[in-house]
């Protein structure tokens, strides 16, 4: 028989900070193929260190060990790594299998580790399993197998696996009898075609089948005898060896599936992790928006609500349904309101709320009653801020009952279809330009009725009235009913080629007619009818050098001292369709400010939130607040980024065995260490798809802060702290791959004396 492995002299030991133990000295042995060799001896005696020294597991100090005629003392660490892995065959006492992963996806693992076709490997695996008993239980998970089960799958990943020489450390240590029978001829059988070592503390289970006893005493060799001969017998054929495509990727799945309840701790932990980070990066984020801690003035624009803002044309132009659409369609807009400073004009239409009646009885000037009471009229406080009805809004998605207003005397009212038909007074006043309690009177009519939003929706009409450029400033609006005669004028009631006016004693023509009144002796109502007839112009906004004559009619109840009404006609030709060349964008939340305006500036719009520029003030005491939350929020991100990686280091140090199984049937350091990066990458995706739904449900539920976080993130933050988060991990790899290398794969720690030439690398083959 030819010799196939033999040990010159090898030594091996053990060493620490304060002692040398010497494991194997000068050992120097020869097996050949086909040989069932009993390894005995004393517990701590250098049998088991033996076996792994054959078994490439433990490096040797001294010596040489020869496989098949080729040194390995130069071997450096993937020369081992393919040593492991195409040479030899290793069984445990323990067991040493993946107990949460089927009994055939034990044994199919062994074969993919070496490069077999996992199609292939599942074939092999289930005549191998017959030969051991166990085909019946194969989808049985191989933590529920019986001990003697758990080592006779054992035997037949090492079977299965086509390496000439299998070394069993103590398989039978832990099984009865019976059990341990039916292993030793498993064994038997096998060294029909290889070389099997098996170690073992009682010599009687193995002394009927074995060809060789070995006894180990003291690190040394006691006794070598030789019971029986053996045949010649070949090293087996190796399996031709697939492609072996994301080995790594098939060995992180393995090891996920093999240890279910550590991998689901790993998913939760990732998913807290992930949500911590979620939710102290974004309130760090929320907070460095400091809108909260200023204090609005508005000399600029009297609406400072957060969620508006104000868009141009680029060339000063009126906007047209195009530029209207596009606005409509840009992402977190509720609303497009045409006539841009409509919403900085207050209105008042509930009385006792928005306004309020005063009546004080008159007195002579003796200072006696005179049984008449004068009505005062008072505005309270800032009143609402008009709208009209939004730009696109249909009857059919906007309206609950009714219909769209028409004329400036007919608005949509929010609330229940019993206001149809109903008639209210509202009153309009424009604070900015507008002499102090100075307002318009409308009367109206509720002609639709809406769920969206809240109060009053006016026609498109009256913004045209209010924001036209017309008359310098000046309000000129349709009038439809007309009223009776002033005692001024006693004419006909045709409005053609007349117009109303406010009843202010400020106004223009109110004043000439006051003074005729006074030198007159109040009665010249001849001269008053004079002024009435005299024509004024009203310049026409699409051709000035061609003006409107009207002449006046009479007063109106409001106190404007330059409102106009005139025909509908005139209106037309008066004031201009557009609405000033200035838009108002609502949007849905304050948040999403940043984004509506960017995407505004993209379309080519020059636009601002009035909010921001009217926030020049700052409160003290807020802002401190905020600075603590942001120093706050940035502490604990990052206490989360280094715990993540402390206790991703101290979980996958829990399972060094399984990576020390692994190797042992042939998992290569570099496939383990893209096993950790793969399954890294999975426990994080997986964590933070766990994070995501925990955040919508938590925002499903009410959860009003984490929605308010969700809202001031875009797309590209959200991104920055899930790669943030997956960077932690990938850290982590680096302290993690290091570690495993140390503890898992020794003889990597050790370079090659010599470089490895071209004859030794093929010696594998």
């Amino acid at each position: 028989m030819s010799e196939f492995l033999a040990l010159g002299n090898i030594s091996k030991y053990y060493t620490s900070t304060q002692s040398v133990v010497m494991g194997l000295q000068n050992i120097s042995l020869s097996f050949c193929l086909g040989e069932f060799v009993a390894v005995t001896g004393e517990s701590g005696s250098g049998k088991s260190t033996l076996a792994k020294v054959i078994g490439g597991i433990l490096p040797y100090e001294s010596g040489e060990m020869t496989v098949a005629g080729r040194p390995t003392s130069h071997y450096g660490q993937q020369d081992w790594e393919q040593y492991r892995n195409r040479r030899i065959s290793y069984i445990s006492q323990n067991y040493d299998i993946l107990v949460g992963c089927s009994v055939l996806e034990n044994v199919v693992s062994a074969l993919v580790l070496t490069g077999m076709d996992k199609a292939r490997a599942a074939v092999r695996a289930e005549e191998i399993l017959g030969q051991v008993e166990l085909l019946g239980e194969k989808k049985r998970r191989a933590a529920k197998l019986s001990s003697g089960q758990k080592q006779r799958l054992s035997i037949a990943r090492a079977l299965a696996k086509p390496a000439p020489i299998l070394v069993a450390d103590e398989p039978t240590g832990n099984l009865d009898g019976e059990n341990s029978a039916k292993v030793v001829k498993l064994l038997a059988a096998a060294a029909k075609e290889r070389l099997v070592i098996m170690v073992t503390h009682d010599f009687d289970e193995v002394e009927a089948l074995a060809t060789r006893h070995i006894t180990v005493r003291e690190g040394g060799i006691e006794s070598d005898v030789r019971i029986r001969e053996t045949g010649e017998v070949r090293a087996p054929e190796p399996e031709t060896k697939g492609k072996g495509r994301n080995l790594s990727f098939y060995t992180a799945r393995l090891q996920m599936a093999s240890r279910p309840v550590w991998s689901a701790v790993m998913v939760l932990f990732f998913a807290f992790t992930a949500f911590a980070m979620f939710a102290f990066l974004g309130t760090f984020v929320v907070n460095l928006d400091d809108n909260f801690t200023r204090i609005y003035d508005d000399s600029a624009f009297l609406n400072g609500k957060d969620t508006r803002i104000v868009a141009v044309r680029r060339d000063k132009g009126e906007f047209t349904e195009k530029d209207l659409e596009r606005l409509s369609a840009v992402p977190y807009v509720r609303n497009v309101e045409r006539y841009g400073f409509l919403p900085d004009i207050n209105y008042y239409y509930r009385e006792g709320t928005d306004y309020q009646f005063h009546y004080q009885p008159v007195v002579d000037s003796s200072g006696s009653l005179t049984g008449t009471v004068n009505e005062e009229f008072t505005l309270k406080g800032n009143g609402l801020y008009l709208q009209t009805v939004p730009y696109g809004a249909g009857e059919g998605d906007f309206l609950t009952a009714g219909r769209l207003p028409q004329t400036m005397y007919e608005v949509v009212a929010a609330g229940d279809k019993g206001l149809l038909g109903s008639e209210l007074t509202f009153y309009i006043q424009n604070r900015k330009h507008w002499a102090a309690d100075s307002y318009i009177r409308i009367a109206a009519t509720v002609v639709g009725v809406t769920d969206t939003g809240e109060h009053l929706y006016v026609s498109g009409q009256l913004g045209r009235a209010l924001t036209g450029e017309s008359l310098f400033g000046a309000v000129v609006a349709p009038v439809y009913d007309v009223p009776e005669p002033d005692l001024h004028y006693t004419g006909e009631r045709s409005m053609e080629g007349r117009f109303l006016c406010s009843s202010s004693k400020q106004t223009s023509i109110l004043n000439m007619i006051f003074s005729e009144y006074v030198r007159n002796g109040w009665g010249n109502l001849d001269k008053w009818k004079e002024y009435f007839e005299t024509e004024y112009s009203f310049p026409r906004y699409n051709d000035p050098e061609n003006p409107v004559l009207l002449k006046p009619y009479g007063v109106h109840d409001s106190n404007y001292i330059q409102y106009y009404l005139v025909s509908p006609e005139d209106f037309d030709k008066i004031v201009p369709e557009g609405g000033g060349g200035v838009v108002s964008l609502e949007i849905n939340d304050y948040a999403y400010t940043d984004r509506v305006l960017d995407a505004v500036h993209a379309l080519g719009y020059p636009a601002i939130s009035p909010y921001r520029v009217g926030s020049t003030k700052q409160d003290g005491e807020l802002a401190a607040e905020r600075l603590q939350t942001l120093k706050v929020c940035i502490l604990a991100a990052l206490a989360v980024f280094f715990l993540q990686i402390l206790v991703l280091r101290a979980m996958f140090g829990m399972e060094t065995n399984e990576f020390k199984l692994l190797a042992n049937l042939g998992l290569s350091c570099r496939t383990a260490k893209g096993s950790i990066a793969w399954q890294i990458l999975l426990f994080t995706l997986c964590g933070q798809l766990l994070s995501a739904a925990a955040v919508a449900c938590g925002v499903g539920l009410g959860s009003g802060r984490l929605y308010g976080i969700l809202k001031y993130l875009p797309p590209r933050n959200i991104l920055f702290f899930l790669l943030l988060h997956l960077a932690a991990g990938l850290l982590t790899f680096l302290w993690i791959q290091r570690f495993i290398g140390a503890q898992v794969y020794p003889l990597g720690l050790q370079d090659a004396d010599l470089e490895m030439g071209e004859e030794g690398a093929k010696s594998y083959d």
